[in-house]
């Protein structure tokens, strides 16, 4: 239960902060600086890390006299550090954002519109598409640039399952998964990892292929019937074995790519076949086995009204930033030179500009031909519009509700039944 106690106490922590930054900063005014220092907030892996640093350095040399702070994080520690910061008006200048949180910030005023800088061409957005473009608009103004194109994916141990002579399906449904997860560990020993301890996009996922809406304005779109069978895999799993122990996810960081149970440890029982990751973390996690990894889509009764395409990253400039005409170009660089996109590659995901795209494709790993074409192929024809942001109130859920209740299943404190009655009350109650 540690893990659990750190998060409430991040959860109110980040209420607060929020809270206090909304009532004001020093940097009210909004007054430009000739300041040429730069901080550059993101979350990722070391591999994302040393890429972004890469391009750091570069933007660094074609622009005498500036000067970049780096502040790479985990996903788990990074919205911690980010709410920290708001709190004390110093936020770095440009932070990556995610979907998930962008309501939140645009609401508390933590970030600013970047339409001035793209009227004025600082930020050049002419090969990006409206529909891209669109997914950092609120309210008519555009917040966010997205820094590449992804979307859900399974990144499942294709060595082992040909291995063990297990064919997997290219679309199945939540009973098909759990028979697919009991064969793979009754045949090799290997357990599965059910998105254990992340936020809801799984669940979300579920609910669309059901032609349900989990987070709406004012309350969730489901009820506890409809969530049932989400919880119903995690107790199928740890009653029948195939599912790995809470006990194992106390010793790693849960979410971490670094750390995935599809990647690390050698122990079967403490290992995942299959990972509920994004797509543009493939090549990360590829990069930590010697195993090949295959993609697939989530499962879901309807893969095609649940699957999406979704911004892998956005870049915000913060409404601490001293000069955000300095970040405005920063954005830009990282969006439209070929340099950047080709160092970054597809780690945040296909870039967002086709200009940029038609460059990358010519130099694609064959990982990231991979990606490209599950993108292309398999998303792209069977996928349909992503859900609105999630309203402030999916933060609380996320970081708190949903991982306790999913670790209470693993402990067999409740049931399947009882879980999916406490989420619905205790995710209407966030609201």
């Amino acid at each position: 239960m540690k893990n659990i106690k750190k998060i409430l106490a991040g959860a109110t922590a980040v209420a607060t902060l929020m809270a206090m930054a909304a009532c004001g900063s020093s940097n009210e005014s909004g007054d430009a600086s000739d300041s040429q220092n730069l901080t550059i907030a993101w979350w990722g892996n070391q591999d994302r890390n040393e890429k972004q640093d890469a391009i750091d350095k570069a933007f660094e040399a074609a622009n005498e006299g500036v000067s970049i702070d780096g502040q790479p994080s985990e996903w788990s520690d990074y919205w911690q550090k980010l709410s920290t910061s708001a709190a004390g008006d110093s936020m770095p200048d440009v932070i990556a954002m995610d979907y998930s949180y962008f309501n939140e910030y645009v609401e508390n005023g933590l970030i600013i519109p970047l339409d001035e800088y793209i009227e004025d061409g600082t930020i050049d957005t002419t090969n990006i598409d409206e529909s891209i473009l669109a997914s950092g608009q609120k309210d008519g103004s555009q917040y966010l640039i997205s820094s590449g194109s992804s979307s859900p994916a399974m990144i499942y141990n294709k060595t082992l399952l040909d291995e063990a002579g297990i064919e997997m399906p290219e679309e199945m449904d939540l009973d098909e998964f759990k028979a697919l997860a009991k064969e793979v560990y009754e045949k090799t020993g290997v357990k599965t990892n059910f998105r254990y301890y992340e936020a809801s996009e799984l669940l979300e996922y579920v609910m669309r292929g059901e032609g349900k809406t989990l987070f709406e304005d004012e309350g969730l779109g489901v009820t506890a019937e409809d969530v049932e069978p989400y919880f119903d895999v995690y107790e199928e799993g740890i009653n029948e074995g195939w599912h790995i122990s809470p006990e194992v996810f106390a010793e790693i960081t849960a979410g971490s790519v670094d750390q995935d149970p599809v990647v690390y440890g050698s122990d079967p029982s403490s290992m995942s076949w299959v990972s509920f990751k994004f797509t543009s973390q493939m090549p990360a996690m590829q990069a930590l086995t010697d195993d090949d990894l295959a993609l697939a889509p989530w499962p879901a009764a309807d893969v095609t009204a649940a699957n999406y395409i979704k911004p892998g990253q956005f870049w915000a400039i913060s409404k601490s930033c001293e000069n955000p005409q300095l970040a405005a170009e920063f954005i830009n660089y990282y969006t439209n030179n070929e340099d950047a996109v080709t160092t970054m590659g597809t780690d945040r995901g296909l870039p967002v500009s086709s200009a940029m795209m038609t460059v990358l494709e010519e130099q694609l790993s064959a990982d990231e031909q991979e990606i490209a074409t599950f993108l292309n192929d398999v998303v792209t024809p069977n996928s349909s519009a992503i859900n609105p942001p999630s309203p402030a109130a999916a933060s609380t859920v996320n970081s708190q509700t949903l991982p306790e209740i999913e670790e209470n299943i693993l402990y067999g404190a409740i049931t399947a039944k009882d879980a999916a009655a406490t989420f619905v009350e205790e995710a209407n109650g966030a609201y």
